[in-house]
């Protein structure tokens, strides 16, 4: 059972501690880590339009009444690493989003709804946790729900995973067609459930705060798979959305039999628009950038790997090059050594 994280009716007197504008209001000392906390809540359908549509830095949205006299609740407490979030209405909503700024892990514990993206791709919002698109344009539905979410913000996700990808801090790519598996649910559930606790505690040490984040974040960072890589900061621009999501579909099945056409297909492309698009800002065609990220995968594996364990070859051929020879010489111009000296370190 996971927390329902911030349940004020339950505790009025909270409750009147807490209450503030939706954009928010502080309750912190010196000595405390600034903590927001924020409730807003009522029976008009057109208060809670506008909560919805600052919550999502969205537009276009629409709250209808449901066959329940209509009511909303919206809850949030945290600080600038980490925050949690309850939504309860009595209603449907739908509006558009161009994209969250922070990485959000939600799931519904009543009602339901899904998200459409961009690329015509119907998500159904799930019991279990799930990651938003971040960055990538989508339309929400929601029917008369109760919902959580973790709001991670850019700059402490990004730094905690150099941990694990040891690069430089990058913007995350999560691949949202993954389905969470058991255990990546079960380890986040017992992270929300140890940490939510502190999270809501106003009194916590600071240190205390952050070790209780740790666990949470790390959590997300195996609730999907991800990866990061370089992209022209004109492939963030919200114009470039559907060619961004082909380049990062190229990333995210690198090693499925896919082709460029798969990719321009799955982000709602035209395969000769993805083709232009990509000489255009890669640099290369969408061919070439697909065998350069197959390339990376080969040393990656390479380097992980030890002489005893497996050979250039079964490397090679795992991702795709069947020319021993012509990988090695392509292998050499990118990264400046054999494949054999990366695999024996």
């Amino acid at each position: 059972m996971q927390h329902s994280f911030l349940a004020p009716e339950a505790d009025p007197e909270r409750e009147s501690d807490i209450t503030g504008t939706m954009l928010g209001s502080t309750s912190s000392s010196v000595s405390t880590v600034p903590i927001r906390k924020v409730t807003v809540s009522g029976d008009d359908p057109a208060t809670a339009r506008q909560n919805y549509e600052r919550a999502y830095d969205g537009s276009r949205f629409t709250v209808t009444r449901g066959t329940e006299p209509f009511s909303f609740q919206w809850v949030s407490i945290g600080d600038d690493r980490v925050s949690l979030r309850t939504a309860t209405m009595n209603g449907h909503v739908t509006g558009e989003t161009p994209g969250l700024t922070d990485y959000v892990v939600s799931w519904v514990q009543t009602g339901g709804g899904w998200i459409v993206r961009r690329d015509g791709q119907r998500m159904e919002i799930p019991r279990s946790p799930f990651v938003l698109p971040f960055h990538r344009p989508y339309t929400v539905h929601l029917t008369p729900h109760r919902q959580n979410s973790v709001v991670f913000a850019p700059a402490y996700l990004e730094d905690l995973a150099t941990e694990i990808h040891a690069g430089p801090s990058q913007q995350l790519s999560f691949d949202l067609e993954a389905t969470p598996t058991t255990a990546a649910i079960e380890r986040w559930r017992t992270a929300l459930n140890a940490s939510t606790p502190v999270l809501t505690d106003e009194a916590a040490p600071p240190l205390l705060r952050m070790n209780a984040q740790r666990p949470l974040a790390l959590a997300l960072l195996q609730l999907a798979p991800w990866a990061v890589f370089d992209l022209p900061e004109t492939l963030r621009e919200p114009s470039m959305a559907r060619t961004r999501l082909a380049v990062e579909y190229l990333h995210h099945h690198a090693a499925e039999p896919i082709t460029p056409a798969d990719a321009a297909r799955a982000a709602g492309l035209h395969t000769r628009t993805l083709q232009l698009h990509c000489r255009r800002e890669l640099g290369m065609s969408p061919t070439a950038y697909l065998r350069d990220i197959r390339l990376g995968r080969t040393r990656s594996e390479l380097a992980a790997s030890a002489p005893q364990e497996t050979t250039v070859g079964e490397v090679a051929r795992k991702w795709g090059f069947s020319h021993l020879g012509r990988f090695s010489s392509a292998y050499r111009t990118r990264f400046g050594e054999s494949p054999s000296q990366t695999l024996r370190g």
